[in-house]
C-alpha cells in the first residue's frame, strides 16, 4: 500500500490529515496569500502572458490586510479588488509596452525595404524585384523599368506591392 495512503499512528487516513491540516485558518494567514502570490509568479514568468500576474495586486493586497489581521471577509474583497485592477488596468498597460517592443518578422520585415526591379513591372502586370537577396514577384500601379529603385509598401500572399522611389 501507498506510504500516503496508509493510515498514521493516531488512526487517521490521508484525506483525514488533510482536512486537519487545511484550516480556515491557513487560508487567512499572510504566508498562504505570499505563498500564492509566489506560485502565480513562477507561473507568469513560464507562460509570460501576463494573466497570471495579473492576480498579484490581489494577493498581494490579500497578504497585506492578512497581516494587520484583518477578517477572511476583507482579505477575500482585497484580492478581488486587487485582481480586478490587475486584469482591467495593469495587463493592458503591460501588454501594449510588449506590443510596442515587437520587432517585425518575415514578410512583414519587408515593409518599408527597398529593391532594385529585376524584371519590369507593368501597370496591372507582375514583374520581379530584389530585395535584401531575395527575389519577389511585384506588382506596382505604375510602370517600373528593369532597375529602377523602389520601396515595399505591402504585402500579398507572396507578392510585394511597390511605390516607385523618386531620385
Amino acid at each position: 500500500m501507498l506510504p500516503i495512503l496508509q493510515e498514521s499512528a493516531s488512526g487517521q487516513g490521508f484525506l483525514e490529515q488533510l482536512q486537519e491540516a487545511f484550516t480556515p485558518d491557513l487560508f487567512t494567514s499572510w504566508e498562504f496569500w505570499a505563498i500564492l502570490s509566489a506560485v502565480l509568479l513562477i507561473g507568469e514568468v513560464l507562460t509570460a502572458s501576463f494573466l497570471l500576474g495579473a492576480f498579484l495586486p490581489g494577493t498581494l493586497l490579500a497578504a497585506l490586510m492578512a497581516g494587520f489581521g484583518w477578517s477572511m471577509e476583507y482579505q477575500l474583497a482585497g484580492f478581488t479588488l486587487g485582481t480586478l485592477v490587475g486584469l482591467g488596468l495593469l495587463r493592458p498597460l503591460f501588454l501594449r509596452r510588449l506590443e510596442a517592443r515587437a520587432v517585425a518578422s518575415n514578410v512583414d520585415a519587408l515593409i518599408g525595404q527597398q529593391g532594385r526591379i529585376t524584371e519590369a513591372v507593368t501597370s496591372g502586370e507582375v514583374g520581379r524585384v530584389k530585395v535584401q537577396n531575395e527575389e519577389w514577384r511585384a506588382r506596382c500601379a505604375q510602370d517600373l523599368p528593369v532597375g529602377a529603385e523602389v520601396e515595399v509598401v505591402s504585402v500579398s500572399g507572396n507578392t510585394l506591392e511597390l511605390r516607385p522611389l523618386s531620385r
